[in-house]
């Protein structure tokens, strides 16, 4: 008889365990959603799963292991280190098919299992000890992130350096379930910026397209005013692109607009925007950039798409450039909105068509007899 009294008090200790972890996942989807409404980042969503994982299932530190299966490597992408604060992302590791090549290798490809341990230094060489692990790890565990059809996409790793908490069976099971969840959360992510790109990113370039330009500009035209910021663009329109259509074909065309897109990408900040407005018309916007830094940038992008070889053989042969004449306009107090910003590197643009084609033009200040 006295054993039914200890058998309750286990269920229900069970039983709140499984809702707490219930919670935490419900939590997880709804913090999720609202993350995805506002258009954040993939770094946001890691950082809101690894706070889930470390406050909702009681673990001082985590971190998230995914695989690039097409590049054959592996990589944590957000972590917690020994003072309890995120850190990004570690160097890529090997990732194959062969047992032994690394341990996340191993997971991935289904050679280990989820498992936990309270002993962590007994299980490894020292070598891999004072490589891989912090002094004082001894309670840890990882779980493999899988997604539909038993996919393994990533691993993740807990473990509780600072309170020493040893680990139990329903620890690893909870983490097993929550690392399922997280990898739906990671795949539903990927699949909405997929979408999301569909419409915002040109299909030939990569970079953004038009109807992109056309909601983000007034965005950031107002902010930069209400905060008074500065703010520039540039306009981009390759030299005689027609006679290249004309000479070499419309496929060749594309190549040519590609390489131009990524040698503008390649010259610019993480926070630059560069768009396809259409045909051979690219924009870029640039946050933080007044006057003098928009002309900077511009020479420079200038330079670095005159001076780089044709992607395109015949023209190499010729020893043929692309070439490319670029207008610039700078956020001012005269300026009422994005639409008088758009009309200043425009005409700057048009400006430089007139005198020659083949250079960066001059900021053009506001006047009344803007080009339409």
């Amino acid at each position: 008889m006295s054993k039914h009294p200890s058998r309750k008090t286990s269920l229900l200790k069970k039983a709140l365990r499984n809702q707490k972890v219930l919670g935490q996942e419900v939590l997880m989807y709804q913090r999720l959603m609202e993350v995805m409404r506002n258009e954040n980042t993939f770094e946001d969503i890691l950082k809101l799963l690894i706070t889930s994982v470390t406050k909702g299932l009681g673990y001082d530190r985590a971190g998230i292991f995914l695989a690039d299966r097409e590049r054959g490597v592996g990589q944590r992408m957000i972590g917690v280190d020994r003072y309890g604060k995120f850190e990004g992302k570690s160097e890529e590791f090997p990732l194959s098919p062969v047992k032994g090549t690394h341990w996340f290798s191993d997971m991935v490809h289904g050679h280990t299992k989820a498992y936990f341990t309270n002993n962590l230094r007994s299980l490894m060489k020292k070598k891999d000890w004072e490589r891989n692990i912090d002094p004082g790890v001894f309670c840890n565990a990882q779980a493999p992130i899988v997604i539909g059809n038993n996919k393994i996409i990533g691993v993740l790793a807990v473990d509780n350096l600072f309170t020493r908490r040893r680990l139990k069976k329903h620890d690893l099971l909870s983490l097993t379930n929550f690392a399922t969840q997280a990898g739906l959360a990671i795949e539903s992510y990927r699949l909405h910026e997929k979408i999301r790109n569909l419409t915002i990113k040109d299909g030939l370039t990569g970079v953004f397209n038009r109807r992109y330009f056309d909601n983000y500009l007034p965005r950031e035209v107002l902010r930069c005013r209400r905060f008074k910021r500065n703010l520039s663009l540039l306009y981009l329109d390759l030299d005689h692109f027609k006679k290249i259509n004309y000479l070499y074909g419309h496929l060749a065309g594309d190549t040519v607009l590609k390489h131009v897109a990524d040698q503008l990408v390649k010259g610019l900040r993480n926070v630059d925007i560069v768009v396809r407005m259409g045909g051979d018309e690219f924009a870029v916007i640039l946050p933080e950039v007044g006057p003098g830094g928009a002309k900077t940038v511009a020479e420079k992008l200038f330079k670095s798409i005159i001076e780089a070889s044709s992607p395109l053989e015949p023209m190499r042969h010729l020893d043929e450039k692309i070439t490319v004449s670029i207008g610039l306009a700078c956020l001012s107090d005269n300026i009422s909105d994005y639409k008088e910003l758009v009309k200043l590197a425009d005409q700057s643009l048009y400006k430089v068509k007139l005198e020659g084609r083949n250079r960066v033009g001059d900021l053009i200040a506001i006047s009344s007899k803007m080009i339409p």
